[in-house]
């Protein structure tokens, strides 16, 4: 099983799930901002470098305007310190590869010894031999294994600087170990961003992840930036696709409603202690606080953070963030329970 919320649950974190599930539902009505809660989850970035330069990735380009750094454990601590009693899931990624931060391994079992599930992303470059033993002592809840090929011509098309073998043998390797261990952690999750260039290996995806023995196989749909890059990468099936083209434009298949419950129940911080409104804000350009001014707290219940809530209630359209959101087009393919 992927997730037992039960097990995460206090009194006070199901009060504050009811408060924010509550005063998003009334916002909704009332089309005015209305808080009672503090977020049930976080996106906190260890580090927002990264060993490849996949083509819509503004950290693996090197596009981020933001500086390049790593989170401090003791950083981390302080934030898992203020959001304990209210927030349950961690996920220990945002811009930039986990495993690059030679910390995440404490950042991981601080989390976890405030009973907080953790879920890390990775590109599987970093688990080999000599580390593996290290990530399974300690292992995240979850680890999302981002790998969109299964041999080296599809994986380089975008994997740009990466390696299908090295992501195959890591993945191999730390399912083998976890097995061999009789560990529960972490759930591996196999995920497969499908585009023209691997469309036609979704049922090779399948197998392959039977074979592996992953947990989870997820497909995902691409996001692209240009008219080019959608040229390029959307896939023909439109089911694979979150886009419509046409006259020379790129328009998302969502209908963007005029609420978001993203801005009630997560927030995303950067390495450096900015809060920003979600993952779609990758260079911080929706700034709404810094910790090292302000607590989580004070940010999540700003001024700054109302507008942006208001905002989005009012015409979301009209903001830039929002038009490349993903809400709803993930799509869950195959699940393999062991």
């Amino acid at each position: 099983m992927e997730i037992n919320l039960l097990k995460y649950f206090t009194i006070q974190r199901a009060l504050n799930t009811f408060k924010v599930v509550s005063s998003f539902t009334i916002s909704r009505i009332v089309r005015k901002p209305v808080v009672w809660g503090m977020p049930l989850s976080y996106s906190i970035e260890p580090t927002n470098h990264c060993n490849l330069m996949c083509p819509e990735c503004p950290s693996g380009l090197g596009a981020l305007t933001r500086p390049l750094g790593l989170l401090s454990a003791d950083d981390f601590k302080n934030i898992i310190d203020q959001v304990k009693d209210t927030g349950f899931y961690v996920q220990l990624y945002f811009q930039g590869e986990p495993y690059i931060n030679k910390n995440l391994s404490v950042m991981i079992k601080y989390a976890q010894s405030k009973n907080i599930y953790v879920s890390i992303s990775t590109n599987g470059h970093f688990i080999n031999e000599k580390t593996v033993d290290d990530i399974i002592k300690n292992a995240p809840d979850k680890l999302i294994f981002s790998v969109d090929g299964l041999d080296e011509e599809s994986y380089q098309n975008y994997r740009v600087g990466g390696s299908f073998k090295k992501a195959d043998e890591g993945l191999r390797l730390l399912i083998r170990k976890r097995n061999q261990l009789k560990k529960k952690k972490p759930f591996v999750e196999f995920q497969f961003i499908v585009m023209k260039q691997n469309e036609h290996m979704l049922d090779d995806v399948k197998k392959y992840g039977r074979d592996t023995g992953v947990d989870k196989v997820v497909f995902k749909t691409m996001q692209v930036s240009s008219y080019e890059n959608a040229l390029h990468f959307l896939p023909s099936n439109q089911r694979y696709s979150r886009y419509i083209l046409s006259n020379g434009e790129i328009k998302i298949k969502n209908k963007l409603k005029d609420h978001c419950f993203a801005l009630w129940r997560t927030s995303v911080i950067t390495w450096d202690g900015k809060v920003v409104p979600c993952c779609f804000d990758k260079d911080a350009n929706f700034g709404l606080g810094e910790l090292k001014d302000n607590s989580v707290k004070d940010i999540w219940l700003s001024k700054p953070y109302q507008d942006f809530r208001q905002g989005v209630l009012k015409d979301r359209k009209g903001l830039s963030m929002c038009n490349n959101c993903t809400e709803g087009q993930k799509i869950n393919i195959l699940e393999l329970e062991h």
